[in-house]
């Protein structure tokens, strides 16, 4: 049991708030600014699609009640402003899944440079762990020597 103490004493834990890491890094201003302009064109697109339905449904608005327009026009009208919403909500869930996929791609490289420099300075400075101080953050790095998995696999019988 001593040894167990003193063995767990010499363990040398760090943490880091990666968070505040990645703000630091000039690529994070970089990306910024290529994921607003991605999501200023789609605002854009939306707000286009949003003016062109608002005018067919005003035009729709003006013959409603016209008696001298028949039905059949009616109902065309109405359709298509139908379907200019739907577009609305397509475009809107398309550029909502663009930017999610644009922003994975640009931030990942990013992730895992920070990730592969945090490890590599552990190691380098002989840490065995190293934990993320940032809200909702976890182990970063460990030492494989002090994966408990083999010792339990093994006493449970499993390979």
């Amino acid at each position: 049991m001593c040894a167990t103490f003193i063995s767990q004493a010499q363990t040398k834990v760090a943490h880091i708030n990666s968070s505040e890491l990645i703000e630091l890094m000039p690529e994070t201003d970089t990306i910024s600014m290529k994921l607003e302009k991605i999501r200023q064109t789609w605002e854009t697109l939306l707000t286009e699609k949003q003016k062109e339905t608002q005018a067919k449904y005003q035009a729709l608005m003006e013959i409603v009640d016209d008696e001298s327009v028949p039905t059949s026009v009616k109902e065309v009208k109405s359709q298509e402003i139908d379907n200019l919403q739907k577009q609305y909500q397509e475009m809107q869930k398309t550029g909502t899944e663009a930017m999610q996929k644009e922003q994975e791609s640009l931030l990942t490289p990013l992730y895992a440079r920070v990730k592969e420099t945090i490890a590599a300075v552990a190691k380098a400075n002989g840490y065995a762990y190293v934990m993320d101080s940032s809200e909702g953050g976890g182990l970063i790095y460990s030492d494989s020597s002090y994966d408990l998995m083999p010792l339990v696999k093994a006493k449970l019988g499993l390979k």
